[in-house]
C-alpha cells in the first residue's frame, strides 16, 4: 500500500495531439497568406485580427516544436521541465487565440450559428487549455517527487570496465 507509483509525464509521441498542434499551426499560416481570415475579429477591431494570426503563428510554432522537443529531452529532468514551460506558457497562449476566436464568433454570429465552426475552435481552445493543466499538473508531480526525494536515476546495467 505504500508503494510508490513512477511519475509518468504525458508522452509527445501522441499522434492525436501532435495533430491537433499542425491544426493549430496550419490557421495562422492559412490567415498570415490571405487563405483565411478571422472576419469574427476584424469585425470587432482590425489590429486585433492582424495581431491574432501572428501571436497565433508563433506560439503555435513554439508549443510543436516543444512538444517535439521533449523527444530529445526525455531522461533528462531538468530539461523536460525546461521544455514542458515553454510548451505550456506557448499553449496557454494558444488556447487565449482560440477562445478569443470562439467568443468573436458568437458575438457577431450568436451561439449556434457555425456550429461546426464555433465547436471546432471552441474544442481548440478548450483542449489546448486541457493540455496547460496536464502540464501544470505535471509540473507540480514532479516538483513534489524531487522535495521528497523520491525521483530515481537510471545508469547503464553493462557499462564496461576500463581496465
Amino acid at each position: 500500500m505504500g508503494e510508490r507509483k513512477a511519475l509518468r509525464w504525458a508522452t509527445p509521441a501522441n499522434a492525436w495531439a501532435v495533430g491537433l498542434q499542425l491544426i493549430s499551426l496550419s490557421i495562422p499560416v492559412l490567415s498570415v497568406f490571405e487563405s483565411y481570415q478571422p472576419i469574427a475579429l476584424e469585425e470587432i477591431a482590425r489590429p486585433l485580427a492582424d495581431a491574432w494570426q501572428w501571436v497565433l503563428l508563433i506560439t503555435a510554432a513554439i508549443a510543436l516544436a516543444a512538444t517535439l522537443t521533449m523527444q530529445l529531452a526525455l531522461g533528462d529532468g531538468r530539461r523536460m521541465q525546461t521544455t514542458l514551460r515553454v510548451e505550456g506558457l506557448a499553449t496557454f497562449i494558444v488556447a487565449i487565440c482560440y477562445l478569443l476566436l470562439w467568443v468573436a464568433l458568437m458575438i457577431e454570429y450568436g451561439f449556434g450559428t457555425a456550429p461546426l465552426t464555433q465547436l471546432l475552435v471552441a474544442g481548440l481552445g478548450f483542449t489546448a487549455a486541457g493540455r496547460v493543466a496536464q502540464i501544470l499538473w505535471e509540473l507540480w508531480q514532479y516538483r513534489r517527487a524531487l522535495i521528497v526525494g523520491h525521483v530515481a536515476t537510471t545508469e547503464a546495467i553493462a557499462q564496461h570496465k576500463e581496465t
